[in-house]
């Protein structure tokens, strides 16, 4: 019952507005057809309607829920006296002043209607009341507006995160395959050009009487001067006839030199550090044409460091 009641409010309003917005784009098509095609004609009489329609519409939603509809009510205004204006212009070139006077005469009865259904329907409250009401609304949508803000910048943060990562795996991953390929080439360039092994082992330990004959400045007992060793006239070593002694090769004796070269240097007091050793070591071996790296000279350091503590130099 309610229900049938509230419609018969709304009914007259509703269908004097449907009559005046079709009388309404028959007339505007009718008159615009004298200078325009008329399906332009009648599409311009169809958006005249539609947006005075809307208006209406917005005006009547403004008012049953009581928020300001001054925008609404001022495009419905205006656009009455130019309809009213258009139907009784239209029945005049026809010819009909009857049908231009009730052609004026129903935009005006519609919106009589129709301003006096949304009274009906109205929320009637106070100005205070209303005013809560609009400082409410505004929260919320401030509060509303603020939470999309955020989550679109925190959308924004995670795809350009995202971006970020993508950037430094793909980095990753050049870098990788750059190394693979690095590793690649030089184990083909190694098997097309093999490099021989220059390591050399560590020369021997130097005896104490070495030691001790290096000191005084003479030739350890059994050693030629040349440093090529030697043995007594009278035991005849393996492989020769005449006594004398094997050569030894360049290698065992450049190992020899320099053996006996560190044991000369580290016998200092206090004992150099090993930058001062390694710099002494690496003078000495060019001055004296000698051979070696950094890893024998390393060894040869660790070793007398060791001799010198009482440890063991292995």
């Amino acid at each position: 019952m309610n229900k049938l009641k509230h419609a018969s409010t709304w009914a007259l309003p509703v269908l004097l507005t449907v009559i005046a917005v079709v009388w309404a784009v028959a007339a505007i098509g009718g008159i615009l057809t004298a200078t325009a095609h008329p399906a332009f004609a009648y599409s311009v009489a169809v958006l005249y309607d539609a947006v005075w329609l809307y208006g209406l519409a917005m005006e009547t939603a403004h008012r049953r829920q009581g928020s300001n509809a001054r925008l609404p009510e001022v495009v419905g205004w205006v656009f009455l006296p130019l309809t009213v204006a258009v139907l009784a212009v239209h029945g005049v070139l026809a010819g009909d002043a009857l049908a231009a006077a009730v052609g004026a005469i129903v935009p005006v009865l519609a919106k009589m209607t129709l301003v006096m259904a949304i009274d009906r329907d109205r929320t009637r409250i106070s100005p205070r009341a209303q005013a809560a009401i609009d400082r409410t609304r505004a929260v919320t949508r401030d509060r509303i507006a603020v939470s999309r803000a955020v989550a679109a910048a925190r959308a924004d943060e995670t795809v350009a995160a995202a971006g970020i990562i993508k950037a430094s795996r793909e980095a990753e991953a050049e870098a990788i395959t750059t190394a693979h390929d690095a590793y690649e080439t030089y184990a083909e360039i190694v098997d097309q050009h093999p490099v021989p092994d220059w390591h050399t082992d560590l020369p021997a330990l130097v005896s104490d009487r070495e030691l001790e004959a290096l000191l005084a400045g003479g030739v350890p007992e059994g050693d030629s001067a040349g440093g090529t060793g030697g043995f007594p006239l009278t035991v005849t070593p393996g492989g020769h006839g005449s006594g004398t002694p094997p050569l030894e090769g360049p290698r065992e004796a450049n190992s020899r030199a320099v053996a006996l070269l560190a044991v000369e240097l580290y016998a200092t007091d206090p004992p150099p550090s090993k930058r001062k050793f390694r710099e002494a070591m690496r003078a000495g071996m060019k001055a004296r044409g000698l051979t070696g790296g950094w890893d024998v000279i390393d060894a040869l350091y660790d070793r007398e460091k060791a001799l010198a503590e009482g440890g063991d130099p292995s």
